[in-house]
């Protein structure tokens, strides 16, 4: 995101949950707009939008996180990020500011529970825990060749 340090983390929110992500990982917050449903991709994806003439993989946190999927709410975000295959969406249901990432604040997940590979640490803020998510590791490879397959063809 322009003007925000790369260390920084955007804080994202999905009902009662708490994620981050780095900020060099997103490139910018968009509102929600209609998603077309993509047949066969992998659970988790919600299917797929056109920004700016990019189709880019919409994913559904609340069905990733085991929750009820509901209906596109014109208030919840589309979070643009950036992994080292694919952009890609994440659908929230807001995205609350960008924190410092202050070492003292993060606890790394291997202090927590050690094989944590999608999540990278635990960020302290004064209301709260909040799980730091690492986009790298968001699908695991099985989901990232079905989600190519359910892709329509490139131009």
């Amino acid at each position: 995101m322009p003007g925000i340090s790369s260390d920084s983390l955007v804080v994202l929110h999905v009902g009662e949950h708490a994620f981050a992500l780095g900020a060099a990982a997103v490139e910018r917050v968009v509102r929600a707009v209609e998603i077309e449903p993509l047949p066969a991709a992998p659970r988790g994806v919600r299917g797929i939008v056109n920004l700016h003439g990019r189709i880019v993989p919409v994913f559904d946190l609340r069905a990733l996180l085991g929750e009820p999927v509901r209906a596109v709410r014109t208030d919840d975000h589309l979070v643009i990020a950036h992994t080292r295959w694919r952009t890609v969406a994440l659908l929230v249901d807001a995205v609350s500011g960008v924190v410092p990432r202050r070492a003292a604040q993060v606890t790394t997940a291997a202090e927590i529970l050690p094989g944590l590979e999608a999540i990278s640490g635990v960020l302290r803020l004064d209301d709260g825990l909040v799980l730091i998510h690492d986009i790298e590791h968001f699908l695991s490879l099985e989901d990232t060749a079905a989600l190519e397959r359910a892709l329509p063809p490139g131009p």
